[in-house]
């Protein structure tokens, strides 16, 4: 019998419940001495069948390849041909003899020929959509036809495809499914899957902003909508569809670490529980982006690792045979978009997009998979376009045969109906029917729209309950902490079982250190204070998760977070074993070798729950360069275009150590320009990112602690230390983390009189501490230096009670990065227009890169900037 290879390396049947399988059919009976001719066929068709799949709607594509050949070369009983033709070159290919586990291959090939039954009820709810989708569709096209659509026509094929993913979802208490996907179909998605509200989305179609009034934002393009809902027809099913960016792929990685964060919501021993109903993600693709994207290999490179993976994603390529424009041949080097996968053993099934059948039991394959070995598995559901990029566009410029042949296709709910129709299953006029109730519903809706309809209020629910909008005014909040508790606590991060052997070297450089910082309360490090901050975070019940190239240890040896047992390389995090029944943790992360994927994920975290600080560490700060799509359609923008805050932290290291152009600047004018701070009127908490560079261990603690005491969130860059991360300069006493104090915007000068003072240099970051010592150098008691410690926002009243001290004074900013970077012109247009102050400018002058390669002259520049900066000394 065919099946009996199948069922040689199988574990068992499979575990997943929500289809049902028909099981132990023969495929057909054949006389023993002619089977081993017969599975030598079958594996050749199991190899090569896909390339021969029914899966095009319109496209033939006539190949020879080792299954034409065997057989054009094999005499094979032709019984045995059409039975093996029904089951691997239908309207479903499945790629996976590349996966090197034959239980695994073996497990596919059971699901492949055994295909699940489609129950009528349930087909009748997929034409149902599908129809009203291409209702809808046609709906917004008449009556909004100068705006682009981005319908779904020619590919509802993705609405059966999700519709199948909730019923089993449902069926195997899998309780969230975060959706990432492009803006074709979004619509059709988001309102005949998702129940977003007509009314809500005609009013934006009309021009209008999308949210509630008292929800502040600037609202984004109809393609980009979003919603989270709760599907009562699914056993309440909690479905977010996450906004997108016009930058294809890159909410992918976002989806993925919200799930991650959903995972951690589950429980925390280990980290992320044990459950087998892990939430889903469900990634939908462009055909031609899913190729050409890099972030697509980032994310598929993630999918195995720890601190990253989300047990199984279930990958949708809506492949409309066009990358907007382009012929096939332009899309991929490889046969396949989807080739990708077998980089990293993942299956793909190739699908027919007019086939519910094949949709229904590529569904089935994709579930099980996930189910049994959680692990990502890739659909490629071929459609198409019926109109161009979108309606407005004209494919047969660039594509004419392509579109002669979609001009005859009968749609997939006009197909999918008449066979209900054919079958007796729904009444003749069920297409009718549904079409003129649905247009009669938008036309209703449409009609009764009045000009102060109003949104609800949809945003800060759930997790998210008792966070708002920042005000417009600065405030300050106390971020300190009881001094013994934080004592504990840095003793109780160098605690280690009685077994554990550290690496000698950390018993003095950091052991005993930070024993002896908590026994004197002095000279408290970066490191220390961070871990003071994560220790006393925990115990107010907030989680930590912090990510990046060497985190756990800190690309400059100085974190030390967790530590590595020297005989058996077994990891240990003391900081999260505080208390024996200690419920919250820091998740200490090493990253792969990537920024974009890397920080799109921990954005995702970020999102799902407020009660999270999570944080991304570059391993120097120009190397958030990868990620800057990221932080422009994320980061610094997602609460101003969808309400949703993010509270995620950028270490970005910074500072001028003579180490070339690279690896030296996180390019804080870049942060600066992003921002929507006010160049002539004062900032409020309500700017839409913080940009700091701090310079003493107990500002950086304080910046931590307010991210998660404020009842909002707001991403933080900080520009963070490189060689103050063991200057005995920048230390910090244990008083200044006590009870009742804060984070400081500017730090003054005590160390001078200000009567005295001719000149204020006003400065940020680790510069300080190079004028502060060439002051030294100097005897020079008329020079006062004022850090701002936070440069975004804006801290002008702060500034200018600092400023105000000195009647006498000229006033400088002093940076060490190029005159046409660092925060010169930023901090220069705020002091004149706010403060009236005109500011000269003491700094290196403009550069193509951010610094000189060759030492000599890194050397000299240093003596001609501070030469600049005290040059009243003449």
């Amino acid at each position: 019998m065919l099946h009996r290879t199948a069922r040689r390396c199988l574990p068992s049947t499979p575990t997943f419940t929500g289809i049902c399988f028909k099981s132990d059919t023969p495929l057909q009976d054949y006389d023993p001495q002619t089977d081993a001719e017969v599975e030598k066929l079958r594996h050749v068709y199991q190899r090569w069948g896909y390339l021969h799949s029914r899966t095009s709607p319109f496209l033939t594509m006539p190949l020879t390849s080792p299954l034409t050949e065997h057989l054009n070369t094999t005499p094979v009983d032709s019984a045995v041909v059409e039975e093996l033709d029904a089951i691997y070159c239908s309207g479903i290919g499945l790629q996976y003899t590349h996966i090197p586990d034959l239980e695994k291959q073996a497990f596919l090939t059971h699901l492949l020929e055994n295909p699940p039954f489609l129950d009528n009820e349930v087909a009748i709810d997929v034409a149902k959509v599908a129809l009203r989708s291409e209702s809808v569709d046609r709906f917004l096209g008449l009556k909004f036809s100068n705006l682009k659509q981005y319908g779904c026509e020619g590919a509802e094929g993705t609405l059966a495809f999700l519709q199948f993913v909730f019923k089993q979802c449902t069926a195997n208490q899998i309780n969230d499914v975060v959706i990432a996907m492009p803006h074709r179909g979004r619509i059709s998605i988001l309102t005949e899957l998702l129940h977003f509200p007509y009314d809500r989305l005609l009013h934006k179609f009309s021009g209008n902003y999308e949210f509630h009034e008292e929800e502040r934002g600037i609202g984004d393009v109809l393609s980009h909508l979003w919603t989270s809902v709760t599907l009562s027809e699914c056993d309440n099913l909690n479905v977010t569809l996450l906004p997108n960016p016009s930058h294809l792929e890159v909410a992918s990685s976002v989806a993925l670490g919200k799930v991650r964060a959903k995972m951690k919501d589950l429980g925390t021993e280990p980290f992320y529980g044990d459950t087998e109903s892990y939430p889903l993600p469900v990634l939908i693709h462009g055909d031609a982006a899913f190729a050409g994207q890099g972030v697509s290999f980032e994310n598929a490179q993630m999918s195995k690792l720890p601190g990253f993976n989300t047990h199984g994603t279930v990958h949708l390529i809506t492949n409309n045979m066009i990358g907007f424009t382009s012929h096939l041949n332009n899309r991929s080097s490889s046969f396949s978009v989807a080739d990708i996968g077998k980089m990293y053993d993942v299956p793909v099934l190739t699908v027919n997009g007019l086939d519910v059948n094949a949709v229904h039991h590529a569904v089935a394959i994709a579930m099980a998979w996930r189910s049994q070995y959680k692990e990502d598995i890739i659909v490629d559901l071929q459609c198409y376009r019926l109109y161009g990029h979108n309606q407005h566009d004209e494919p047969r410029f660039t594509n004419p045969r392509m579109y002669d042949v979609i001009d005859k296709l009968q749609s997939l709910p006009v197909s999918m109906s008449q066979q209900l129709i054919s079958n007796g299953v729904v009444p003749p006029d069920f297409i009718s029917d549904l079409q003129t109730t649905c247009t009669s519903e938008l036309s209703e809706v449409y009609s009764n729209l009045k000009d102060d309809f109003m949104p609800e209020k949809t945003c800060f629910a759930k997790k998210w309950n008792g966070i708002t909008q920042a005000s417009e005014h600065l405030t300050t909040w106390d971020t300190g902490y009881p001094i013994p508790a934080l004592q504990q606590i840095g003793l109780k991060s160098v605690e280690l079982p009685p077994d554990f052997r550290p690496h000698q070297t950390l018993y003095r450089a950091h052991i005993n250190k930070r024993r002896a910082m908590m026994e004197s309360g002095e000279k408290i490090d970066w490191s220390m204070a961070e871990s003071l901050a994560f220790g006393s975070l925990l115990q107010q019940g907030f989680n930590v998760r912090i990510s990046g190239e060497d985190v756990p240890r800190g690309t400059f040896s100085h974190r030390h977070i967790t530590l590595y047992d020297q005989t058996s390389e077994n990891p240990h995090t003391p900081i999260n074993h505080m208390t024996p029944d200690q419920a919250t943790q820091v998740e200490a992360v090493n990253s792969f070798l990537s920024e974009e994927g890397v920080v799109g994920f921990e954005y995702g975290y970020s999102l799902e729950n407020p009660n999270n600080l999570t944080i991304w560490e570059a391993q120097f700060g120009d190397f958030f360069n990868p990620a800057q799509v990221i932080y422009d359609q994320f980061t610094v923008s997602g609460e101003s275009k969808w309400i949703l805050q993010t509270g995620l932290v950028s270490l970005l290291p910074h500072g001028y150590d003579g180490n070339g152009p690279d690896h030296t600047s996180a390019r804080p004018e870049r942060w600066l320009q992003l921002s929507d701070s006010k160049e002539e009127r004062a900032d409020g908490d309500n700017v839409n990112v913080q940009v700091v560079n701090v310079t003493t261990p107990a500002q950086y603690f304080h910046l931590l602690r307010r991210q998660m005491i404020r009842p909002f969130r707001k991403p933080l860059v900080v520009m963070s230390p490189k060689s103050l991360l063991r200057s005995p300069e920048a230390v910090s006493h244990i008083q200044e983390f006590d009870s009742g104090t804060t984070f400081h915007r500017v730090l003054g000068d005590n160390k001078v009189e200000a009567s005295r003072v001719k000149r204020v240099l006003i400065c940020s970051g680790k510069h300080f501490y190079t004028l502060r010592n060439r002051r030294s150098e100097l005897g020079d008691s008329t020079t006062a230096i004022i850090r701002v410690e936070e440069l975004c926002p804006f801290p002008s009243h702060d500034l200018q009670q600092e400023l105000l001290k000195y009647k006498n004074a000229e006033f400088v900013w002093a940076q060490e990065e190029a005159r046409n970077q660092g925060p010169w012109n930023f901090v220069r247009t705020r002091v004149e227009h706010i403060l009236g102050i005109k500011l000269k400018y003491a700094g290196r002058s403009e550069c193509a890169a951010a610094a000189v390669g060759v030492p000599k002259w890194h050397a000299q520049e240093i003596n001609e900037i501070l030469k600049d900066a005290f040059s009243h000394l003449k």
